[in-house]
């Protein structure tokens, strides 16, 4: 049985600042969690339990504050070994977290998603659903979890969240929001910040009707900011898989985003909807990028989720995953044409739900892939996002990421950098601001009295706490 990880968590009061299990947003099978996540979770409430008392709070409460989120780093060092910067005096000082975290960071989330607003019909994704949970059919997605007025409150006030791009698919299968209600939450959240606080995309396909003449109206009338592709979609409701370097298919779009300056093209590639069967073809696959970068060097190609394969396989433990060069799929491959290939500067790795995926689950995986990204493109084209809100407020994975550390032992034997503060400021918010022409001296100033900021001020003020949510599913 399918049902949602909140609802999961607090039927046996377990909510907890970072997911101890990775969850789906109903485009593929939720993963069983793992028994190192179980031992996690374990620790995690064993020591709130202890803390709680000596801060004078309820453990749930306790678990809310920026203690409790250290608490979590802490007990994942303990089960996975020193992949996070978490230490035994963030768990009653708040002082000793103020030190070791830059609260005044300028964030940029790339990659975040919302149910359209007045939307009546089911949760697109959850067509595909269906046949692994009957339940699941004709349900509809609560009116306060998935959408709008929730994703500002988990995005912008329970998180240090600057700016974020909202994302979308253009797919009447896959109906979640179309371009008009993207375009709509971005201008409604930028009127009422009264700064720029969002960006968003507009989602297009070869297979739209007059594709051309819609990415136009995307372009010059909706003001879109970047393009999102998603080329391997299911071949149905004549929506069919594509590649990005299709000369005939693709091309001509290329040439016409030139001329309207709109020239981000976003992908999404690797985490297939579904596994590939046995000699079918995976358009997930990057392959297409080699050529379509070089063909067009105007065009800065950003691969969402850094093309990794294995979404929707079990992962099994690292060394019976990793092979001695630590392949990752597609990923590797990816990084073998970018090392190849010195023409690739205007392709970006974007780290997507890869990272909430991996740095949950398997450290030693997530740090192979921020390695090896690192080392093929550099740490000026890698881009942080989310893929909230179905992972909840993205406040832990900003926690995650600033605390994570490529072990030494691997730094020497792969030839790993060591990720800096600097190199992390870049990933979390600057290399997007340059890729996206926006200026971040400026933009922090306008934002740091902007009426958003002075919402989240409130909100703070009235004892406002994160909800610990995580709006995917797991299967019980």
């Amino acid at each position: 049985m399918w049902i949602k990880k909140f609802h999961k968590d607090d039927s046996e009061d377990s909510r907890t600042p970072i997911p101890t299990q990775v969850v789906s947003n109903e485009e593929y099978l939720p993963r069983p969690q793992t028994p190192d996540q179980k031992k996690v979770e374990a620790i995690i409430h064993e020591m709130a339990e202890k803390y709680s008392k000596k801060v004078g709070l309820s453990r749930r409460d306790f678990l809310k504050t920026t203690n409790g989120m250290a608490l979590a780093f802490v007990a994942m060092n303990q089960v996975f070994g020193n992949y996070f910067e978490a230490h035994a005096e963030e768990l009653t000082d708040i002082s000793a977290i103020s030190e070791l975290t830059n609260r005044n960071q300028f964030i940029f989330d790339v990659q975040t998603h919302h149910v359209a607003t007045g939307k009546t019909e089911p949760l697109g994704f959850r067509i595909m659903a269906w046949p692994f949970n009957e339940e699941l059919k004709g349900k509809k997605p609560a009116k306060d979890d998935l959408r709008f007025n929730n994703y500002v409150k988990e995005i912008f006030l329970d998180s240090e969240v600057s700016i974020a791009c909202l994302s979308g698919i253009a797919s009447k299968v896959l109906d979640v929001i179309n371009v008009d209600e993207m375009v709509e939450s971005r201008n409604t959240i930028n009127n009422m910040a009264g700064s720029n606080r969002m960006v968003c995309h507009g989602p297009i396909a070869p297979y739209v009707p007059n594709f051309l003449e819609e990415a136009e109206r995307q372009a010059t009338e909706l003001n879109v900011d970047a393009w999102k592709f998603y080329t391997g979609v299911f071949n149905m409701d004549e929506e069919y898989s594509w590649w990005m370097d299709d000369e005939e298919l693709v091309y001509p779009f290329y040439e016409k985003i030139k001329s309207w300056g709109k020239n981000i093209v976003c992908a999404h590639k690797g985490l297939p909807f579904r596994p590939p069967r046995p000699g079918e073809t995976d358009y997930t696959h990057p392959r297409d990028i080699k050529k379509a970068s070089k063909d067009h060097p105007e065009i800065n190609f950003v691969i969402y989720h850094s093309a990794f394969r294995d979404q929707n396989m079990g992962l099994p433990p690292e060394d019976e995953y990793l092979n001695e060069n630590a392949y990752l799929p597609y990923t590797s491959d990816l990084c073998k044409d970018r090392i190849e290939n010195p023409h690739m500067t205007n392709v970006f790795m974007e780290l997507g739900t890869t990272f909430g995926h991996t740095v949950i689950t398997h450290p030693k995986i997530c740090a192979h892939l921020l390695g090896q990204i690192i080392n093929a493109f550099g740490v000026d084209r890698i881009l942080f996002g989310t893929d909230a809100i179905w992972w909840g407020s993205p406040q832990w994975q900003i926690e995650a990421f600033r605390r994570f550390q490529i072990p030494e032992e691997m730094q020497e034997k792969f030839g790993y950098p060591e990720i800096t503060e600097e190199d992390k400021a870049k990933i979390l918010g600057l290399n997007a601001a340059k890729l996206y022409s926006i200026d971040v001296e400026s933009s922090i100033q306008k934002i740091s009295n902007d009426r958003m900021t002075q919402l989240k001020n409130s909100y703070l003020a009235e004892g406002g706490k994160p909800s610990n949510n995580i709006y995917g599913w797991v299967m019980t």
